[in-house]
C-alpha cells in the first residue's frame, strides 16, 4: 500500500455527506471528543418530543445519536427520522437508526445498528453501500470476534451492566469481557447496558471509545445538563485517543 494510499484509510472522501462516516473514517476520534452515544429510545417514554431532545443533546456536545423504535414502524416515525438525521448532520453529528437499515437509508441518516437477530452486517454492506455506517451488537467474546471481522464500523458490547431497557436482555458481560473485546480489534468499541454517570469512567477505563446510555440520560427533566454531567464524568474515564 503507498503512502497516499494508506492517508486515505483516514480521511472521509470529499464527497461524502455532511455527518456521513465512511468505514474507514477515524470514528474512534468523534467518540474520543464526545464519548457519549446517546439512543433516544421510544419505548422509554422521554417527556420531550425526539427533536427537542435531540437539539438539547447536540448543545450539550453529544456528537452521536440513535433513534431505536422497537414496535411497529409508523410513517410517523420515518418522517422523525428524516428530520432528526437533517438536523444532526448539519451540526456535524451522525445520526444512526437500530435495526432498520432501510428507514436509515431513505431517512439520511449516516448508518445503522444492528442486533444479532436483524440483517447480516455482509447484507447491510451490500444494501447500504462503503459511505454508510453499520454498528453491531454484541454479547460474548466469539460473537465480537466474528464482528471484528465483519464490515462494520465500530462494535458494542454488553450488557456491561444489569438493564432495565430491554424485556429479554442477555447475559451482563462484565467490565472484564470489555477488556477482552478490546483485546481483539482496533474498531470503536461502545459498551452498552445499565450504564450510569457513576459507572460510565470505569467501562472507558476498561477499554470502551464509548458509552450508550438510555435510561440514565433520559431520567432527568433537564437533558442538555445531564448530557454535560455526563461528559464531564466521562472525562476521568481513562481512553486511548
Amino acid at each position: 500500500m503507498t503512502s497516499d494510499e494508506q492517508d486515505g484509510e483516514n480521511k472521509r472522501p470529499d464527497s461524502s455527506p455532511p455527518g456521513l462516516v465512511t468505514r474507514h473514517s477515524p470514528l474512534v476520534t468523534i467518540f474520543f471528543n464526545a464519548p457519549l452515544y446517546a439512543i433516544l429510545d421510544t419505548a422509554a417514554n422521554p417527556p420531550f418530543p425526539a427533536e427537542t431532545a435531540v437539539e438539547a443533546l447536540l448543545r450539550a456536545g453529544v456528537r452521536v445519536i440513535q433513534y431505536r423504535h422497537k414496535g411497529p414502524f409508523r410513517r410517523a416515525h420515518f418522517q422523525e427520522c428524516v428530520t432528526l438525521a437533517r438536523k444532526i448532520h448539519e451540526a456535524g453529528g451522525v445520526f444512526v437508526v437500530n435495526d432498520r437499515a432501510d428507514v436509515a437509508d431513505l431517512s439520511g441518516a449516516a448508518g445503522v445498528h444492528l442486533g444479532q437477530e436483524d440483517l447480516p452486517p455482509e447484507k447491510a454492506r451490500r444494501f447500504l453501500g462503503e459511505d454508510r455506517l453499520i454498528g453491531y451488537s454484541t454479547h460474548t467474546l466469539d460473537q465480537a470476534r466474528l464482528a471484528a471481522a465483519a464490515p462494520v464500523d465500530y462494535i458494542a458490547i454488553g450488557p456491561v451492566f444489569p438493564t432495565q431497557t430491554k424485556m429479554n436482555p442477555d447475559p451482563v458481560v462484565g467490565l472484564a469481557l470489555v477488556s477482552e473485546v478490546r483485546s481483539l480489534t482496533n474498531k470503536p468499541l461502545v459498551a452498552i447496558g445499565g450504564i450510569t454517570m457513576e459507572n460510565a469512567p470505569s467501562v472507558l477505563a476498561a477499554g470502551a471509545d464509548a458509552v450508550a446510555v438510555i435510561r440514565d440520560l433520559l431520567a432527568g427533566p433537564d437533558l442538555e445538563e445531564r448530557a454535560r454531567q455526563f461528559l464531564a464524568a466521562l472525562k476521568t474515564g481513562s481512553r486511548k485517543p
